[in-house]
């Protein structure tokens, strides 16, 4: 039984915390911008540097998950991600001058600390629950995101009500959780597995960083969930800052705010707890074709009426078919890589997935300004209505082979 693996608990238990803290400060980083300069091009730019890592880093993240101490490289990550946040809770308490720049610094460093973790958690899970338990591991691990943007977003805009600084600091204390789990665990359960000799330095280097990229490509179904799937995170990303600057702009309170994103999260635990029944009773084509045009039917919701009562109905199913989407595509790339590569698999992945999510947000900005939340709203529907005509026509099936070796060249 998964919930009797004391080690893959304390793992699971010390993220999920660090997450809540994380999504209180994603949601404060903008609110912020828009509450010290009301600009939804700076709010963009700064959700921006949150993002960006997730487009540099996730490739030389899942190589150095492959080829250092797992639990080693999750504690140095927490440690910068703590040390950003608490520049932030100082600045915002003396009330320093460049408070903007701090902002933007902070947030970089944040998202690569948030990307290293996230990218090292996978492999470590495989470190410590057998294979046989592996999918409802995985459904834990996926359901760490809605768990953190449920409470996150609440705790972060009720706590921003309070005291710009206020989510920073507890954000602070999420960490240092975080720090204290990895630090009791083995060191030795963590070192990365051993695998085929390739060439020495730089060159070996940059070979094995390609590889993940390479046969990620080659595969039809994984290139295209991969990029339909970014897309997506492209115009999620630009709905999160439309509900932003609707709720800054019209007066609602910041707590108002948080609750409708945070109604991913309630999702996203539901859809955790489907996902296993659904993976198993649908192919991975079936399943996949029917998360996006779910997705387009609740755009179309968000477009008709932004409403509280129906954003927080159709956020909340945005974060349960999301959190359905990761589980059977995580679930589909681990059964296909031997354990050596699953790291660079998993980041080539999210190079797209993840590395989307920074355009969104700088595109986001600058829609909104432009044209308003009503026409953006209207907009983004067709691009999701286009993305899902697309998958329909071109989705092949998933590959059924789970005993492939990482040789992208054959």
């Amino acid at each position: 039984m998964i919930l009797q693996n004391r080690r893959f608990l304390a793992l699971w238990s010390g993220n999920a915390l660090s997450l809540v803290g994380t999504a209180g400060v994603r949601l404060a980083y903008p609110l912020l911008a828009l509450a010290l300069f009301d600009s939804p091009e700076l709010a963009g730019w700064v959700a921006f540097a949150a993002t960006i890592p997730t487009l540099i880093l996730q490739v030389p993240a899942g190589l150095l998950a492959d080829t250092v101490n797992r639990r080693l490289l999750m504690l140095a990550a927490q440690a910068v991600g703590l040390a950003a946040t608490t520049a932030v809770l100082l600045a915002s308490v003396l009330d320093l001058r460049g408070l903007a720049v701090i902002l933007v610094v902070a947030a970089v460093l944040e998202g690569s600390a948030f990307v290293v973790f996230g990218i090292a958690e996978v492999g470590a899970v495989r470190d410590v629950v057998d294979e046989r338990e592996r999918t409802v591991a995985f459904s834990f691990l996926e359901a760490e995101q809605p768990i953190g943007i449920l409470a996150g977003r609440a705790v972060g805009g009720a706590l921003f009500d309070l005291s710009r600084w206020a989510p920073f600091l507890f954000n602070a204390f999420s960490y240092v959780f975080c720090l204290l789990t990895l630090a009791v665990m083995p060191r030795k359960l963590f070192d990365p597995r051993p695998s085929s000799p390739s060439a020495p330095g730089v060159r070996r280097f940059w070979r094995r960083m390609g590889e993940g990229l390479v046969w990620m490509w080659r595969i039809p179904y994984l290139r295209l969930t991969a990029i339909v799937t970014g897309f997506t995170n492209m115009l999620f990303q630009c709905v999160i800052l439309m509900i932003l600057v609707i709720g800054t702009r019209e007066g609602r309170p910041a707590w108002t705010v948080g609750a409708i994103l945070a109604a991913a999260g309630v999702g996203g635990i539901l859809g955790s707890l489907a996902a296993p029944r659904l993976e198993r009773r649908f192919s991975p084509r079936a399943l996949f074709l029917g998360c996006v045009w779910v997705w387009t039917v609740l755009l179309a919701m968000i477009a008709v009426s932004t409403h509280t009562v129906v954003l927080v109905v159709a956020w909340a199913g945005v974060g349960a078919v999301g959190t359905v989407v990761a589980v059977t595509l995580t679930v589909n790339r681990a059964r296909a890589v031997p354990d050596s590569a699953l790291g660079r698999i998993v980041s080539a992945a999210s190079v797209i997935t993840d590395g989307a999510v920074p355009i969104g947000a700088v595109l986001g900005g600058y829609l909104l300004a432009s044209a308003g939340a009503e026409t953006t709203a209207w907009i983004l529907l067709a691009a999701m209505l286009a993305a899902a005509l697309v998958c329909t026509r071109l989705l092949r099936p998933a590959p059924v082979d789970s005993r492939s070796q990482l040789s992208p060249s054959r």
